[in-house]
């Protein structure tokens, strides 16, 4: 039989701001009166303290000892006693002060200098303030590099439990007034840092965490409407083991354990984890590295047959022909304008490729250009006979790739008229990233003795690894 474990005692947070209020009861008959309603306070929303092993002080209860202070709606009023009783408690049981504040709660304002803003935070002391600024809907805030455990565990938080906005933060270091004609406070603004935790697109701040240079405090900034529940539990997981263990010390939580009196199974065992997860960081790192490989070859052909024109688009016609097993020769360094683009052969077989591109549908008279060049090859210098010609065509640039048609023509009298085949650059790309090499040379030599070429299909859910090193291989040569 198993015995218990040690007994908890729950951990005090400071929550900044009103309890939450007891529902009114329900008095039969009755109802609203008319007129103006008296103002509600602004309250955090309801989180099973018991649940998550923590005592809520609220502003009339003692913050003396708290571990930390959970601001939902803004920042802790620095001035008052609340807050004033947490930070000398911290202070005197030389903790850093811990404060996990949301911003930009309340009515946006605008101003010619910094547009529109919503209400910020101010920071203890003299060390100024976070501003916040909205952002506009769609964005997809990045983690930032250069984060501990902690940090990263709460920004992963976050991103899968988003709130409804983002703000831009900023550290304003200016802690008097700014109004004409007021004397600025003294002593200057101290010194202090905001680190982001999560970035925008331009790598702006949207999460972060504000540390005076002295390190005795840190302010974990988030949006306004971030989950509570997450807030609470990353500071009770997270946080404090990393930032304030001696309250978890006090409490007897299990979440904190001092090596030194560990067994030896349960030291072996930490350390097999600790291997483990350094056997498992090395791999996703060997990974990433052949994965960014990988990409430094294919993005550039990806992003030419999918959306390019010119000489860039002929380039990776003729880096697919190659991959494919042909030997390719560009005309234009030979005949210029006189003829195609490409000379291709594979399997004793000689084909004229001409390569084009159209903003929208494809223009009906591009196959006549390849016509005409096959007429007016027997008659230059140095030539050999060729089987046919070949006319592929990057057609609606304009849109998306899943938004074009699958095929080049899609009038299919036109079609079926045509005497030469017409590829788009879209389906010769498919082919490519599947490294269906058949598909390929049917489609520019014709019968060759291999596979059909393949219909267009949704990329691999799991591509082998060994089939992408066999890609970057035969790119690189």
């Amino acid at each position: 039989m198993s015995t218990p474990g040690p007994s908890a005692a729950p951990i005090p947070l400071h929550i900044a701001g009103e309890p939450p209020a007891p529902p009114a009861p329900d008095v039969i008959g009755a109802s609203a009166g008319a007129g103006p309603q008296p103002a509600q306070a602004v309250r955090p929303g309801v989180v099973d303290w018991a649940e998550l092993g923590v005592e809520p002080r609220w502003k009339d209860q003692e913050t003396g000892d708290c571990a930390a202070v959970l601001s939902p709606v803004c920042g802790p009023a620095t001035g008052l006693e609340p807050y004033k009783r947490y930070a000398a408690g911290a202070r005197q049981r030389g903790e850093t002060a811990l404060v996990v504040a949301c911003i930009g709660a309340g009515e946006h304002s605008y101003n010619v200098f910094s547009g529109t803003v919503a209400p910020g935070i101010h920071l203890p002391h003299y060390y100024g303030s976070i501003s916040a600024s909205p952002l506009p809907t769609g964005v997809s805030p990045e983690i930032a590099d250069g984060l501990d455990h902690a940090e990263h565990d709460l920004g992963t938080r976050l991103l899968n439990r988003p709130p409804d906005n983002w703000f831009g933060l900023t550290h304003l270091k200016e802690s008097g007034s700014s109004r004409a004609g007021v004397a600025r406070m003294w002593p200057p603004p101290g010194e202090g840092v905001l680190r982001p935790i999560l970035v925008d697109s331009l790598g702006d701040p949207v999460a972060g965490v504000w540390m005076p240079a002295g390190g005795n405090a840190r302010w974990f900034v988030v949006p306004y409407g971030t989950d509570q529940r997450l807030l609470v539990e990353w500071l009770v997981q997270h946080a404090l083991p990393a930032y304030v263990p001696g309250a978890l010390t006090r409490a007897r939580s299990p979440l904190l354990r001092d090596p030194a009196f560990a067994t030896d199974a349960e030291a072996r065992l930490v350390e097999t984890i600790a291997e483990e997860q350094r056997a498992h960081e090395l791999r996703q790192t060997e990974l990433q590295q052949q994965l960014a490989e990988l990409r430094a070859v294919a993005d550039p052909l990806r992003d030419r047959l999918l959306f390019g024109t010119g000489h860039p688009l002929e380039d990776a016609v003729h880096d697919v022909l190659v991959a494919a097993g042909a030997a390719v020769t560009r005309l234009d360094d030979v005949y210029g304008t006189k003829s195609a683009d490409l000379l291709a052969e594979y399997g004793g077989r000689r084909v004229l490729v001409e390569v084009k591109s159209a903003n929208n549908r494809a223009a009906q008279s591009l196959p006549d250009k390849l016509l005409k060049h096959l007429n007016t090859w027997p008659g230059l210098t140095g030539t050999e006979p060729v089987a046919g010609g070949v006319l592929v065509v990057n057609h609606q640039i304009k849109l998306p790739p899943a938004q074009r048609d699958a095929e080049v023509y899609t009038d299919r009298a036109f079609a079926d008229a045509l005497t030469v085949p017409v590829i788009g650059s879209a389906r010769l790309f498919d082919w490519w990233r599947r490294e269906d090499w058949d598909a390929v040379r049917h489609a520019v030599f014709g019968d060759t003795g291999g596979a059909q070429p393949s219909e267009l299909v949704v990329p691999d859910a799991d591509p082998k690894a060994s089939g992408r090193t066999d890609l970057l291989s035969r790119l690189r040569r």
